[in-house]
């Protein structure tokens, strides 16, 4: 209980800590201070796990002896999360690519492989606690 509790803080802060950086640097233009987002990233994953340990004692916990089937759970959905969110950031990279056709096209290149990258990337981070949380879901059921 308590190390799935953990990876589900360190996935949720993690995934925080790149979103709020990605739309930090988009905002301003330019990279900001790491300090700013994450701090942000700690706060909001602390109150967003404080609120769901607390208002439900039980998320993330299971019976004695279901312990295999919950981890069992929790790498298939950790798996297909990961999947489905590699498919989507690099759709949503393509897309974003595909509207800024003006650049060049040595700065295109470039940025499809960081586009690309980032799709396999970045899913990394949050594919956890979605894996988590739907395992713990379909098992309390």
């Amino acid at each position: 209980m308590v190390l799935a509790r953990a990876v589900f803080c360190l996935s949720l802060a993690a995934t925080l800590f790149w979103g709020f950086g990605f739309a930090a640097e988009w905002a301003l233009g330019t990279e900001p201070p790491i300090w700013p987002y994450a701090v942000s990233a700690v706060l909001v994953t602390g109150l967003c796990a404080a609120g769901a340990f607390g208002f439900w004692p039980t998320f993330l916990t299971w019976e004695a002896g279901k312990t295999v089937a919950f981890w069992r759970a929790t790498v298939l959905w950790t798996v297909l999360a990961y999947a489905a969110g590699a498919v989507v950031v690099g759709l949503v990279a393509y897309a974003l690519l595909a509207f800024k056709a003006q650049t060049s096209e040595q700065l295109r290149n470039e940025a499809s492989l960081a586009a690309y990258i980032l799709a396999f990337w970045f899913p990394l981070w949050f594919s956890p606690a979605i894996g988590l949380t739907v395992g713990w879901w379909r098992q309390a059921r």
